[in-house]
């Protein structure tokens, strides 16, 4: 009697696979949408400190006072200044989850910052309660407050 090799998958079996991939899909996507978020903090931070720097660099190039403001909170927007042109205007064109707040902050042709008397802190929020603040010194460094 020839009998033939059955091929495939048992009814059983697939249900079973399906349950375990929904089971572990369950678990991993609370988990990847976090990783998402912390990801577009990072990006924001990333790209405000990027304009910082910039600010403070055209500051020193120029040899003139340069001031980087934001000026639109959600979806946050900034602008970096010298006394007769805008240089740069950046935007967050993602989402509204993320805000950012401070002051204006002046650079001088030393790349000193020259108006905040207590310490510029500029701080981003994002809407799953994550948050991250920078700190510019009176040098004109950037770094993370601690």
């Amino acid at each position: 009697m020839n009998m033939m090799k059955a091929r495939g998958f048992t009814l059983i079996e697939l249900l079973v696979t399906i349950a375990v991939a929904a089971i572990m899909a369950t678990i991993a996507v609370p988990g990847f949408q976090s990783m998402m978020a912390s990801n577009r903090l990072a990006g924001d931070y990333n790209e405000v400190l990027s304009g910082l720097n910039y600010a403070r660099s055209e500051a020193i190039k120029r040899r003139e006072a340069v001031t980087f403001t934001v000026d639109q909170a959600s979806p946050w927007r900034y602008r970096v200044r010298d006394a007769d042109n805008e240089l740069l205007v950046e935007r967050n064109g993602r989402d509204n989850r993320t805000d950012v707040t401070t002051t204006a902050i002046t650079f001088n042709a030393l790349g000193r910052r020259t108006n905040c008397t207590a310490g510029c802190t500029i701080t981003i929020a994002h809407s799953n309660g994550n948050d991250s603040e920078m700190q510019v010194s009176t040098t004109g460094r950037v770094g993370r407050s601690p």
